[in-house]
């Protein structure tokens, strides 16, 4: 995987971006993607296969905007070699949409790709299902042709809609160098995507790739990505973050699915927490039982049942790999704060409070080792983030802010951002609800 800051990415910003430029995109994206997450929070508390099972992997890569996103080849190009075309998805654990743009599409965000010719493909099979029903069409709405269609809908107003069809998925693999799987899946074929400004395509504008061309959701929904492998892909997927450093060789790091998203090595230290799912309302997220939360080694003393999720989907930790950073409702993150604060203050380092859009920030210089690790106590299992990198950001010598920020919302009460998930293997395992952890050097994720 290469992040957006290394300068071994052709995604790379540049040096003219200052840290403080840098801390500003990220947490806007955080704050951004946080209400797209709570939209859909909301509505939801409103509202053929010839793979091998055990091989399947996608090679990914963090995209200039914000996003980790997956490549992908789709479809069967006679004459071509190879016979696919490689797209990039952006990976979202908090949705079960899988669409990407299409040619023809009358209105489009801007992507370096062509938009997808559907019409040369020889696997592309757009669904005319009868009667329409939802199992026959996953959205249960067709179009005036009897064409299966569906809308996805954001935060902000973005909203894709176009045909649903079947098409050839092709996938890596690791049993041997160039080996590929195939699979026969739903996806949207986008025909009309309206206000994606500010959330995809934008990148041009400042002269960098736009990389997507569509979504892959990874959610619990029966329409994602992981729900249409089904028992091939045994409800498990897995993925290890690089940390954000500029300085960082580039890397094959791969979103792993089946039996190939395993913890690898025997012997290291494992944690497991139960996933939550909600009885009250369905959902495509991800939730986990978040108990307490210490700042080196002193707890907040959270009252229990503080981050519990509740009625009308309010409350509750989430994991989000679409996050760049962890956020938190406000008078929690508060608490976490005055631990902070008081961490410092016995090193003689000064407490500053807000700097631009950092809540809590410092000035100071120290080892690295004086910075306190965060430990998120999950229900049977510690969560610890040591890693000073994925706690604090450094705005310049003298002055560093502490990388978790506030909100109002409590759709969710905390959210774990990508940021404070680096250096760690996460294995999402639907079929015992569970999600396992690890500490490992991203850098080196095995390639078989």
């Amino acid at each position: 995987m290469i992040h957006i800051d290394s300068k071994e990415s052709p995604l790379y910003l540049g040096d003219h971006l200052t840290r403080d430029e840098r801390l500003q995109r990220l947490v806007q994206q955080s704050r951004a993607r946080a209400r797209y997450i709570e939209s859909q929070i909301l509505l939801e508390s409103n509202a053929t296969h010839s793979m091998n099972p055990d091989v399947a992997r996608l090679p990914t890569v963090y995209e200039a905007a914000m996003f980790y996103v997956a490549e992908v080849g789709l479809g069967n190009f006679p004459g071509s070699q190879p016979p696919f075309k490689n797209y990039y998805f952006m990976i979202d654990s908090g949705s079960d949409d899988m669409w990407l743009q299409c040619e023809g599409a009358t209105q489009s965000f801007t992507q370096n790709m062509p938009l997808y010719p559907w019409n040369l493909s020889t696997t592309f099979r757009v669904e005319t299902p009868i009667p329409c029903t939802i199992q026959r069409c996953p959205s249960g709405q067709c179009n005036d042709f009897g064409q299966c269609t569906y809308v996805a809908g954001y935060v902000g107003g973005p909203v894709s809609s176009g045909v649903v069809a079947k098409e050839r998925f092709t996938l890596g693999s690791n049993t041997g160098p160039g080996a590929r799987e195939t699979m026969d899946l739903y996806v949207g074929c986008g025909l009309q995507q309206h206000n994606f400004g500010g959330f995809l395509g934008d990148n041009h504008i400042a002269g960098r790739p736009d990389l997507i061309a569509g979504i892959l959701g990874l959610g619990r929904g029966r329409r994602s990505f992981l729900s249409q492998m089904g028992s091939i892909g045994d409800g498990i997927f897995s993925y290890c973050f690089e940390p954000s450093n500029r300085d960082i060789v580039a890397t094959n790091t791969y979103l792993r699915f089946g039996a190939d998203a395993t913890m690898g090595t025997p012997g290291r230290r494992v944690g497991e927490t139960p996933l939550v799912v909600p009885t009250q309302f369905r959902t495509t997220h991800y939730y986990l039982n978040l108990e307490d939360i210490s700042v080196g080694d002193t707890p907040v003393r959270f009252p229990r049942g503080t981050f519990e999720l509740r009625n009308e989907a309010e409350g509750g930790t989430m994991i989000d790999s679409g996050a760049p950073l962890s956020l938190m409702y406000r008078p929690y993150f508060n608490k976490v704060v005055d631990l902070v604060r008081a961490h410092f203050e016995n090193l003689k380092v000064e407490y500053i409070g807000r700097i631009g859009v950092a809540d809590a920030c410092f000035h100071g210089e120290f080892d690295s080792y004086n910075y306190p690790p965060i430990t998120l106590h999950f229900q049977n299992a510690n969560y610890v983030i040591s890693d000073h990198r994925a706690n604090f950001i450094r705005i310049n010598a003298n002055y560093f802010c502490f990388a978790y920020f506030a909100r109002e919302s409590k759709r969710p009460a905390f959210k774990l951002g990508a940021l404070q998930q680096i250096n760690k293997r996460i294995v999402y395992d639907t079929m015992d609800e569970r999600l396992s952890f690890r500490d490992e050097d991203c850098r080196l994720d095995p390639s078989n």
